[in-house]
Formats: structure tokens, sequence, C-alpha cells
């Protein structure tokens, strides 16, 4: 019996091994492809006029969604911006105080908060959502947003679901078979 519990424990957790992660993919009106990774905090935003990536502890409560309302404060902002035929990065100027560097979700827009240039020549870069899609990044498969679970982890847990019941009943014809030959011994 403690075998049976060992195993379904086991298979149990198997089986909830599912998504922990999701990747979330916006293709902008502009063309521009804007990814947020919610297992590895990071992003990028890539485009004709902009190629950058960049790092957020607030991505890890990134729930997507087709026009998501959401906010999250860069610690990291790498990578170039095409402004007036110039390729320009970023200026971490006032971004510990007055301008921090943020990816801003509100509306329909997606803006880029940041300086761009030394001396500074830009400011914000603003798109517009277009589509959304999802994946996972482990042990499953999302669809816009909903976790689906992938089908092996289910089927081995069904399998070894079945082996168990087959076994238990073996030894219970096993024990009624033996038992008449312990009566009369």
């Amino acid at each position: 019996m403690k075998k049976f519990f060992v195993l379904a424990a086991a298979m149990a957790a198997l089986a909830s091994g599912s998504a922990n992660a999701t990747i979330y993919d916006y293709t902008q009106t502009n063309g521009d492809k804007l990814t947020i990774d919610t297992d590895t905090n990071s992003g990028t935003m890539i485009g004709s006029t902009i190629n950058v990536s960049f790092t957020s502890n607030d991505f890890a409560n990134f729930t997507g969604g087709a026009a998501p309302s959401f906010m999250a404060t860069l610690s990291s902002l790498d990578g170039t911006r095409l402004v007036n035929g110039q390729q320009l990065t970023d200026n971490p100027l006032y971004s510990t105080t007055t301008h921090p560097q943020k990816l801003i979700f509100s509306g329909s827009n997606v803006n880029l908060w940041a300086w761009w240039g030394d001396p500074i020549v830009a400011g914000d870069y603003i798109t517009n959502y277009g589509t959304l899609a999802t994946s996972s990044t482990s042990g499953g498969s999302t669809t816009g947003g909903t976790q689906v679970p992938e089908p092996g982890p289910v089927s081995l847990f069904a399998l070894a679901l079945v082996g168990l019941l087959f076994e238990r009943s073996r030894s219970k014809k096993a024990a009624k078979a033996a038992a008449p030959r312990l009566a009369a011994a």
C-alpha cells in the first residue's frame, strides 16, 4: 500500500508540472514586434526604427491580453532607436529620478518611456497594439493566456493509474487464491 501512495504522489507531481511562464508576442500596427517573457523577466521591441531589449522584475506579474493595463519599471534597456536617420542609444539621464525607464501598456498604446541620444534628441517611443500570440515556455501551451496542459504528463498519469489498479486487482486475486491453501494447512 505504501508503494501505491509513493507512486501516486510522484505521478500527481509529474502531471501537475504544467507551464509556469508565458511568452507574449505583440505585433504592433506599425509592424514592430514586442515580446514579453514572464519567466526571464525580459522583453524585446524590434522593428524598422527600433531594436531594443529590456528587463524588469515587474514582468513576472504580466498577464498579457489583447489590451493590458500594465506598467513595468525597467532595470535595463539596451539597443538602438532610429531618429531622423540616426541610430541612437538610450540615455539613462534622470532614469533614477524624474524619468525612470518604463514600458507602459495603456488603452491601445504601448509606450517605451525613455530618453534617446546624448545629448537627448528624442523621448518616448509609442506604438499601438496589433495582434497578440502567446506561448508557454515549458510543460504545455497557452492560447489567449489560458493554460492548456501538455498531453504527455496527463497520459503518463492515466497510464500509471491503470497500472496501479491492475496490480491491486492482481494482488487481491492472488490473496484469494492463497486463502484456501492457508486454511487447509
